[in-house]
Formats: structure tokens, C-alpha cells, sequence
């Protein structure tokens, strides 16, 4: 009799433990997930758009859903999977209007995780790209303003890591490979805050080889249109031992 007992008990607790969770519809996770996210509990939102998005394909709240799984993972700082999802939202349903919004978002996601100069500079390239890819196709946004200046904070970590890499062939003497590094600068990033710098270090580099004449070219041309006057202080102490004129 104790052996049935306990027999039927397992049976019973086997077919509570395997009893899947009972599916709600498409309405219910969308007002479930939006509660979570207005809440800022991120990751519960994820979990209730999800179900959505897997559970309900043929449901007109899909698209939203759609993106709002994008945002909740934006939310949460999950930044990888929120390019993911806001590429899927573009590429499943390009007719949404939440489309322009999630290029940017693109953007924005793989800015958050740009490095350093010092570092690799994988993420800063695909930030460019986005943004740039987001002011072409989207040039009346409002947006356009914040896209263009995270291009230009995305020039300014190239060049800086292209002036650090010429800086050191420098310092370790390899002037050639440095030369030729700084001119890399010169030609893709004139715009940038290390042109100038760069122009100061090729006129070294011209006057440690020699070329005197390039030197004082490149200098003169600091002096002539860069506004950084420690930068214009260095360039004179350097004519000057040239017994060039400064001006």
C-alpha cells in the first residue's frame, strides 16, 4: 500500500514538473513587456516581446513588438543583440515607421561600445558606418546633427590611432614606416584635431632626413592656419634652430 502511495505521488509531482507554462496571446505580452520596459526592468521586457515576436508571427502587433524587443535590450546595455534586433526589424518588416529610428539606433548601440584609441577600433568603424549609412538615407532627421557630430568623434579615434602608431615608428626610429603613417593621416583625416600634429611631426621627419625645404613647408603651413599655440611654439623653436624666418 506504502509502495502506491509514494508511486502515485512521484507520478503526480513527474506531471506537475513537465505541465509546459500556458501560453497567453499576442495582446497580453505586448502590455506585459511595455509595463516592464516604462518599469526599466529591461531583461522581463526582452522575455515578454520575445514570446511575442516567436509566438505570434501572423499578429499586427509584431513589428512593434519588433522593436520594442530591440529597445529592451538597448535598455538593458545588451548591445550586441540590440544591433540584432533592430537589423531584423529593418530587414522583416522595411515598411515600418519605427525603421528610421532604428538605424539610428543601430548606431547609437555600437557607439556605446567603441574603445579607446589605444584600443581596437572595430566598434568605431561600424559606428561610422552606421551613422553614415542613417544621414544618407534619413537627411531631414532631426537627427542628423548628433549622427554627424558621432562621425566626426568616430574621424577624430581613427586619427588618433593612426598618429599614436606614427608617433611610435617614430620614437623607435623607423621614420619611413612612420612617414608614411602620418601621411595616411594627411590624406583620410584633414578634418580632424591631429592633422596639424601630424604636419608638425612630418616637418621632423623632413629635417632628420635632410629635406629641409619640406620641413620649413610643413611647418610654415602650422603656423599659417592651426590655432593651437602650443603647437605654433614648438614649430618656432624649430625654425628658429633651422635659422629659418617665422612668418
Amino acid at each position: 500500500m506504502l509502495l502506491i502511495i509514494v508511486l502515485t505521488s512521484v507520478l503526480m509531482l513527474t506531471g506537475c514538473a513537465s505541465t509546459p507554462e500556458k501560453l497567453q496571446g499576442a495582446e497580453y505580452y505586448y502590455a506585459e513587456g511595455k509595463k516592464a520596459f516604462d518599469k526599466n526592468r529591461c531583461i522581463e521586457a526582452t522575455e515578454h516581446f520575445q514570446r511575442l515576436v516567436s509566438n505570434f508571427p501572423g499578429s499586427q502587433r509584431v513589428p512593434e513588438a519588433q522593436y520594442m524587443l530591440a529597445e529592451s535590450f538597448y535598455c538593458g546595455a545588451d548591445y550586441v543583440n540590440a544591433v540584432f534586433e533592430y537589423q531584423r526589424l529593418i530587414d522583416i518588416y522595411p515598411a515600418s515607421d519605427r525603421v528610421e529610428e532604428a538605424q539610428y539606433k543601430i548606431g547609437e548601440s555600437n557607439y556605446q561600445q567603441m574603445r579607446n584609441p589605444q584600443l581596437d577600433q572595430k566598434e568605431t568603424y561600424e559606428t561610422l558606418t552606421a551613422f553614415r549609412n542613417f544621414v544618407e538615407e534619413n537627411p531631414s532627421s532631426p537627427k542628423v546633427e548628433i549622427a554627424r557630430a558621432r562621425i566626426a568623434e568616430c574621424r577624430e579615434n581613427l586619427a588618433e590611432k593612426l598618429y599614436q602608431a606614427a608617433y611610435l615608428y617614430q620614437r623607435q626610429g623607423y621614420l619611413e614606416a612612420a612617414r608614411i603613417s602620418y601621411n595616411d593621416l594627411v590624406r583620410d583625416y584633414i578634418d580632424t584635431s591631429w592633422y596639424y600634429r601630424t604636419l608638425f611631426h612630418l616637418g621632423e621627419i623632413a629635417r632628420d632626413t635632410d629635406d629641409v625645404e619640406n620641413a620649413v613647408q610643413y611647418w610654415k603651413e602650422v603656423l599659417q592656419d592651426s590655432e593651437d599655440e602650443e603647437l605654433h611654439s614648438k614649430v618656432e623653436e624649430a625654425l628658429s634652430k633651422l635659422n629659418e624666418p617665422i612668418g
